[in-house]
């Protein structure tokens, strides 16, 4: 949402302010006092990017145990094929301590990753091994990025995995499947023992095309967040999905308006789900960034739009310290380029607080936002404005939150 602009002319004639502009002097401090209480966008502390002569995207990060950062996504420069799994360990400065490539002859991608104790976990797909056209390929590596094991579920269409969850007993994917269901894609969930061996999978969705982008685990099983064309009100409408221990679904809520919403990530925050996305109904452009909070049971409690008049949209999210959420995404509605990284805060209420574009010149986008041990954000995407190829991994790291 752009905020009104005013041009507060003072008089010529008078050397002392009307009443009117002492009021409109002392609403402005107030106003500047309000904000800086709800804090401000935090500054760049360091970036870094990563790539060959081909394209390189991050899409995911966390931060390690030894307060360093591990990325994931892939690369079109290195490795056996057309594109493989890229993994990249740097230390909390962004200097890069190694990286590692994971794949065959085909495209693989890594879209998740998890640190465990003996290392790291990335789920995604492949058609390099597997039974499909497109598998979900899951790949434990040890502490270094070397390759321990790797495993794919799929049949005779195409699956893939988009989302990751560690378990007291296993792995949970979340993601996408072509191979089994009622429609033409289903929303899937895959559970494994802690080596990767299947224990269950469960396909949900309707006669059109569904899919999970996110899961979030709860007590006695999970909600999902995604897409689907099967149930709402029209064209594509997020879709929030919960489910027991076992996969089987609970209940299921969709929110649009007749045109296109799209669920990319959920989480919890101050009691509250919220799940964000984009949105092509959007109030400004042709797609803004959408946000839905609700209950825990998935019942509504707002639902907002934010954006400009260009495309705009949101790829992750984390909870704030005040119950509200920051969300990392793009805007091509400002900033400096095409597309820029786009990171705001939204309260309680669904007001935004503040917002911060990243970027050069070019398209520039963030795709996994994530807390760290000093009180910053760490955040990964891609960049077309500087590095070594046309699309480069890039590693983005703030300055303390206020």
């Amino acid at each position: 949402m752009k905020s009104a602009e005013f041009d507060i002319k003072m008089p010529r004639a008078k050397k002392r302010p009307s009443a009117i502009g002492s009021l409109l002097g002392a609403a402005l401090i107030i106003s500047m006092a309000a904000q800086t209480a709800l804090g401000q966008p935090p500054d760049l502390q360091w970036e870094k990017s990563f790539g060959g002569a081909g394209d390189e995207r991050g899409l995911a990060i966390q931060e390690t145990r030894d307060a360093g950062l591990i990325a994931t996504g892939f690369t079109g420069s290195k490795g056996a094929g057309g594109r493989d799994i890229l993994l990249i360990k740097t230390d909390k400065d962004g200097g890069l301590e190694w990286e590692r490539t994971v794949g065959g002859p085909g495209r693989d991608e890594g879209w998740a990753l998890v640190e465990t104790k003996e290392g790291f976990v990335v789920a995604g797909v492949t058609d390099s091994w597997g039974s499909g056209k497109k598998d979900l390929l899951l790949v434990n590596t040890d502490s270094e990025g070397y390759e321990r094991w790797k495993k794919t579920f799929g049949g005779a269409g195409d699956d893939w995995g988009v989302a990751l969850l560690e378990t007291k007993d296993g792995f949970v994917v979340a993601g996408v499947t072509t191979s089994s269901g009622s429609g033409g894609s289903d929303g899937w969930i895959v559970k494994t023992d802690p080596d990767g061996n299947g224990e269950w999978e469960v396909a949900i969705g309707g006669s059109k095309n569904d899919g999970f982008n996110s899961i979030l685990e709860t007590e006695d099983g999970y909600i999902l967040t995604g897409t689907t064309e099967s149930y709402g009100s029209g064209g594509k409408d997020l879709w929030i999905v919960r489910t027991d221990g076992n996969g089987e679904k609970i209940w299921e809520k969709t929110f649009g308006k007749g045109a296109d919403e799209r669920g990319n990530y959920i989480l919890e925050a101050g009691g509250s789900l919220y799940a964000v996305g984009a949105a092509e109904s959007g109030s400004y452009g042709g797609r803004d960034l959408f946000v839905v909070k609700t209950g825990k049971d998935g019942d509504k409690v707002w639902e907002g739009a934010y954006g400009g008049t260009g495309d705009d949209g949101g790829s992750s999210a984390l909870a704030a310290k005040d119950g509200g959420i920051i969300v990392v995404g793009y805007t091509s509605s400002q900033g400096n380029g095409d597309t820029d990284l786009w990171l705001l805060k939204i309260d309680p209420e669904g007001e935004k607080v503040w917002e911060r574009t990243f970027a050069g010149a070019g398209f520039d986008l963030g795709r996994s936002v994530v807390t760290t041990k000093d009180g910053g954000l760490a955040i990964v995407g891609w960049q077309r404005s500087a590095g070594s190829g046309s699309e480069d991994l890039w590693l983005l790291k703030t300055e303390k939150l206020q």
